[in-house]
């Protein structure tokens, strides 16, 4: 069911028609490779289309991109003075390949096109310095929860903010608890069980490990890597202290930096910086995080249980639907602390032109935030409007000359 992520397939197939190379981003198993196959497998395109995954392929050492052209020449007979198209799956393990692409894409006798996928971000800020405005980047996250809808032959177009009653929750209910249980990757949503799904989702955590982390670390160290997911999962959008880290893994603090970072690098933390004006009234240093999959969390802990919603997920989740639909190379999502320890959960940075807050709750009350009322007068003429969420009642009330939209938090990302 690859075209229910036509947002991506539509961006794949319009910059083939102009672009020499493109960088397909995020981590293992969320369709980079459906996505390519598709697009191989389509007969419209009659240029000669050539395949490798470099997952399964021993030789990944290139000192220059001859060796590299030479290789792919001799192994894979590809043409690259003719006006193909090649499709380079998991490159990340590739050594020296920013360099290799960048030269392949200076080199104007080179003819043919590159659609690479990429899980991890570790060696990729050279090749974005030296082609930022020439390399097209494809972002593919998990499905989002409307995607996962779609994926259930769920008609979606009632779940707008002026279509949406709240009665419509009872059908919606349940695969938002499957969703946020057990997230969205599609080789888990094939599965049908339970016990088929959390399998599912150990092999991810298996080959995460033994092929992304071990790139990096020992066998020693991924034990205390592994210890770190737990801590994250317990501590889900908390303020991000290295100390603290420090101490319960009773490891250096140059360590703790080293892992969180090669976890943000492929994709599996988020790290959510303050939103301030006024350093002396308002946090401007103290990051938060949050992980990129939800069911990281409740594997580490454990806990599959579909029951009540949990507020620590919840948030979470609202973080990723937002995330997932915002502007990658423009928008921004920011966190918001006063020094009085009032907070509001994200604010939604649009530009420099607007911004948005988004208070992140459960209950289904359509009373405003006291927070807000402070933040308006601090910030009238940034504000678009601002939000409040709910399980499942939606509402619009007024503050001074602003509409807070009080929605299910599962629809936060229809307004920003």
């Amino acid at each position: 069911m690859i075209f229910k992520r036509k947002k991506y397939l539509d961006q794949l197939y319009s910059y083939l028609e102009k672009e020499k190379l493109i960088i397909i981003y995020w981590a293992r198993q969320v369709g980079k490779t459906t996505l390519i196959k598709t697009v191989l497998g389509d007969d419209n395109i009659v240029q000669t289309k050539i395949y490798i995954n470099f997952d399964d392929i021993y030789e990944k050492s290139f000192k220059t991109k001859n060796d590299f052209i030479t290789y792919v020449w001799f192994n894979y007979n590809v043409d690259f003075y003719s006006e193909w198209i090649l499709f380079l799956d998991e490159v990340q393990t590739i050594e020296n390949i920013e360099q290799i692409l960048k030269s392949l894409y200076d080199d104007d006798t080179i003819k043919l096109k590159i659609v690479a996928t990429w899980s991890w971000l570790w060696q990729i800020k050279e090749l974005w310095s030296s082609l930022v405005w020439r390399v097209k980047q494809i972002w593919v996250y998990p499905f989002s929860f409307y995607e996962f809808l779609e994926y259930k032959w769920v008609d979606v177009s009632y779940l707008t903010k002026d279509r949406y009653q709240s009665f419509m929750f009872d059908k919606i209910e349940p695969y938002l608890k499957e969703y946020y249980t057990f997230w969205a990757y599609p080789a888990v949503i094939n599965e049908n069980t339970k016990e088929d799904k959390i399998s599912k989702l150990s092999e991810i955590i298996d080959i995460y490990l033994k092929k992304d982390v071990a790139f990096f670390l020992s066998g020693s160290e991924i034990i205390n890597f592994r210890k770190i997911f737990s801590y994250l999962s317990n501590n889900i959008s908390s303020i991000l202290n290295i100390n603290d880290l420090s101490s319960y893994l009773s490891i250096s603090r140059d360590k703790v930096i080293y892992y969180l970072d090669i976890l943000e690098k492929s994709f599996l933390l988020h790290t959510v910086f303050p939103f301030y004006s006024d350093s002396r009234k308002e946090y401007s240093k103290q990051p938060e995080f949050y992980l990129n999959d939800l069911w990281i969390i409740n594997y580490f802990k454990n806990d599959f249980w579909a029951g009540d919603f949990r507020w620590e997920l919840i948030e979470n989740f609202a973080y990723l639907e937002i995330l997932k639909n915002k502007n990658m190379f423009s928008d921004e999502v920011k966190t918001y602390n006063k020094i009085n320890w009032s907070e509001i959960d994200f604010i939604y940075c649009y530009k420099v032109w607007w911004i948005v807050p988004i208070e992140i709750k459960l209950k289904n009350r359509d009373v405003i935030p006291k927070i807000f009322s402070s933040f308006t007068k601090n910030y009238t003429k940034e504000i678009k409007f601002l939000i409040k969420t709910t399980t499942s009642e939606l509402v619009v009330r007024q503050l001074d000359e602003f509409d807070v939209y009080i929605i299910p938090f599962w629809m936060v990302w229809e307004l920003v």
